[in-house]
């Protein structure tokens, strides 16, 4: 199992993405500047006196007929953190928010990355990068982290899948016409997976993640001026 570096921000955040950021996120990270709402010590212990676990599992699409195959889904990312409430909080209000309208929708997924990537931050700040492990789900659907400290985890699992937008070029006239805006090019289709576990010494948590069973799906929009 390859660990994947960890970036900066999510490729979905580089230029000419649309981000809607919602206040509550801008509360989070205004709040999280402050400190952790985890407490680190019995993390740092745990792995210091090798009370330490493994979570494991598979991430595939079910068949559609009763007797085929079922669709591993590699490239999938699993990424591992504290059990944070003020994430749940965050991450639960853009779920509930993206029920309200398409442009809320459209801002839950980058938002809710947005909200992990903060307290990735906050832990790399606070000297712990190595409690927040990302590691890239295998061609076979399968993955797994070891020596994991016993504690409180969140898993989040993200899966994209990318779809080009075909869109007529303007006419002349409506170029002079109207001013140039936006026009929505691609986006992914996002699942995340949200799971709950606690470690314990010795002992491994298996998940198995389906299609049918993800804890939110979205879309990453991508963007251009209208004129290019």
């Amino acid at each position: 199992m390859a660990v994947v570096a960890r970036p900066l921000a999510h490729p979905s955040a580089r230029l000419g993405i649309r981000m809607l950021i919602p206040a509550a996120l801008l509360l989070l990270i205004a709040a999280g500047a402050s400190g952790l709402d985890v407490g680190l010590d019995p993390y740092r212990q745990a792995a210091q006196t090798r009370q330490v676990g493994i979570v494991a599992g598979r991430i595939f699409e079910e068949s559609r007929t009763p007797d085929g195959p079922v669709r591993p889904l590699g490239g999938a990312t699993v990424n591992l953190l504290p059990r944070s409430a003020e994430l749940l909080t965050a991450l639960e209000r853009f779920r509930d928010d993206a029920r309200s309208s398409s442009k809320a929708f459209a801002a839950a997924a980058p938002a809710m990355r947005k909200a992990q990537e903060a307290l990735e931050r906050q832990l790399v700040v606070a000297g712990a990068p190595d409690l927040a492990p990302r590691v890239a789900v295998d061609a076979d659907g399968t993955f797994r982290l070891t020596d994991v400290p016993a504690g409180a985890w969140l898993v989040l699992v993200w899966h994209g899948t990318p779809f080009d937008v075909a869109k007529a070029p303007r006419p002349p006239r409506d170029r002079l016409t109207y001013l140039p805006g936006k026009r929505t090019t691609g986006f992914q289709a996002v699942t995340l997976w949200l799971r709950e576990i606690t470690v314990a010494p010795n002992e491994t948590v298996s998940l198995e993640l389906t299609d049918r069973n993800g804890w939110f799906r979205g879309v990453f929009e991508e963007s251009l001026d209208a004129g290019r």
